[in-house]
């Protein structure tokens, strides 16, 4: 038996993406799917199933649906709707081509809420959260939450054209502090014999652990009714909501490429059907080239050049691609526009057309401004100290009197290079108690490495600076007794700057240099693209 071709909400949010992903998606042995594949993706999907366990406990007494089959879980779901008073956990809810699963469905009489959970940050302290400033439309930061919960809108009223139907997102409330310790501990993620993932919830979780909630529940009905309406983007759609979701699925159904208007566009550089040459010489495609292809009658050839996609850190692409100037070699000058920025070394515009040139004369030696990076090092104090932070941020705190998504410091590395030339291991720090918060203490290890001396502190790109200024945050805000609080804030002030946000802006004596900084400013290889 075929089984069938439903359109669903993570389709429907892919199709929002780019309507040529319903096609490619699904068909791993055909079209390999880069996200499939992405342990960083895995892990963010790790703490949405203990979020949304966790949103059980916020709407309790629920029954779940556990059938995977599309026609038993809709049977369960329809015969729990028969109450007039139930909850249920991945209620399925078809409409023709349209299937859903809501994670949590409340009806109560004649009303119907869908609660959609998401393992997102969210602070109920801020002022129309979902819109940009300016246009007063769903800003990209939102948007496919947005979508995604309207979606399950539609199917959900189209099936129960008698009901009251709102819309609701859980999310995780940045503004909460969790009153217990180990909460985190509580909702292991796991997996079953046949491999898939689930949350074993802990036997001593009780009601204590979620009495003062860190999840908090936003109606989204406003939001939802511009996206139907075609008021959520400043461009009015091409068609209305309804349209288009049943452009879609007709689509979909029939396996059918839709391609996209327009069919080709900057962001085609984060396709995740993009195959590997080792890939393509197995015998799989390349969603990304095929769309390519069709826009641009491209042959294989064609994509060995450089495209404009690879322009680093280029904002113009679009506008490029708009002009019919696909590959790097039809950039000219006045396309980038290289200015100096009056600061040592290449501005971004100037590495940019450096590229640009460089890929155009086929020249694939590296440039190096010894001169300038010279400079810079004349400003160095021996010994010369480099570090490296691991850290955490997630939803479920582990630890009570934290916030979801507060910044956890478990481990450092640091390396000391002596003036004769000599590297040395210095020293490190990692966390391994459990329970335990550990930052203060990672704090004090640091701070006992590097007050030695007045050596120059080393980072490489912005993650340093931006976590110790998260833990100068939480020394000021902790309100339990920390004898050497004000050692330790000096201490950060010293190796750091302060964010662009901070009301009591500073810039330490030893602020830290970032080598990234010294990377993009001072050295370009065309090997690394």
């Amino acid at each position: 038996m075929t089984k069938p071709r439903y359109l669903t909400k993570s389709r429907f949010q892919l199709a929002t993406e780019c309507p040529a992903k319903l096609y490619y998606t699904g068909k791993p042995n055909i079209y390999p799917d880069k996200k499939l594949s992405d342990s960083f993706l895995a892990a963010l999907a790790e703490g949405g199933y203990q979020v949304g366990e966790l949103a059980k406990c916020y709407c309790p007494g629920g029954e779940e649906i556990q059938a995977l089959d599309y026609e038993a879980a809709l049977s369960q779901t329809n015969a729990l709707l028969a109450r007039d008073e139930v909850v249920i956990y991945e209620a399925a809810i078809r409409y023709e081509n349209l299937f859903i699963r809501v994670d949590v469905l409340i009806k109560h009489g004649d009303q119907l809420e869908i609660v959609e959970v998401k393992a997102k940050s969210f602070d109920p302290r801020d002022e129309s959260p979902f819109l940009t400033k300016r246009e007063r439309t769903i800003s990209s930061e939102w948007k496919s939450y947005l979508y995604d919960i309207a979606f399950q809108k539609h199917v959900v009223q189209s099936v129960f054209p008698g009901l009251k139907v709102s819309a609701s997102l859980m999310l995780a409330d940045k503004s909460a502090i969790c009153s217990v310790d180990g909460l985190n501990q509580k909702f292991r993620v796991t997996r079953d014999e046949a491999g898939r993932r689930y949350v074993a919830v802990s036997p001593d979780l009780n009601v204590a652990d979620f009495e003062e909630p860190i999840l908090c529940k936003v109606n989204v009905d406003e939001m939802c009714d511009m996206i139907f309406d075609g008021r959520d983007a400043k461009t009015p759609p091409m068609m209305s909501f309804n349209e288009r979701v049943e452009q879609l699925s007709y689509y979909y159904a029939r396996d059918e490429k839709l391609l996209p208007e327009p069919r080709i566009s900057a962001a085609c550089a984060k396709c995740e059907f993009r195959a590997t040459p080792e890939e393509e010489a197995a015998g799989k495609r390349s969603g990304f080239k095929e769309c390519w292809s069709d826009a641009l009658s491209w042959s294989a050839a064609d994509f060995a050049d450089p495209s404009v996609l690879d322009i680093w850190f280029f904002k113009g692409k679009d506008a490029l691609i708009a002009q019919g100037k696909n590959k790097m070699a039809d950039v000219e000058e006045q396309d980038i526009k290289p200015k100096s920025d009056d600061k040592p070394g290449l501005s971004r515009s100037e590495r940019q057309w450096l590229q640009v040139q460089k890929t155009a004369n086929d020249d694939a030696s590296a440039w190096f401004d010894a001169e300038g990076l010279r400079r810079e090092m004349d400003q160095w104090v021996f010994p010369l100290h480099f570090i490296d932070f691991e850290t955490t941020m997630v939803a479920l705190p582990f630890n009570r009197g934290r916030r979801p998504y507060e910044a956890v410091a478990f481990q450092f590395s640091h390396h000391v290079v002596y003036e004769d030339g000599r590297v040395e291991h210095k020293g490190e720090y990692l966390n391994t108690e459990p329970g335990v918060f550990p930052n203060y203490d990672f704090l004090r290890a640091l701070k006992s490495e590097l007050e030695n001396d007045n050596g120059t502190v080393f980072r490489y790109a912005t993650h340093e600076n931006t976590f110790l200024n998260h833990i100068y945050r939480q020394l000021q805000d902790d309100a339990g007794d920390i004898s050497d609080r004000d050692d330790l804030l000096a201490f950060i002030r010293s190796i750091t700057h302060s964010s662009t946000k901070s009301p009591d802006p500073w810039v330490g004596d030893r602020d830290m240099v970032d080598l990234w900084e010294l990377v993009k400013r001072y050295y370009y290889d065309p090997v690394t693209n």
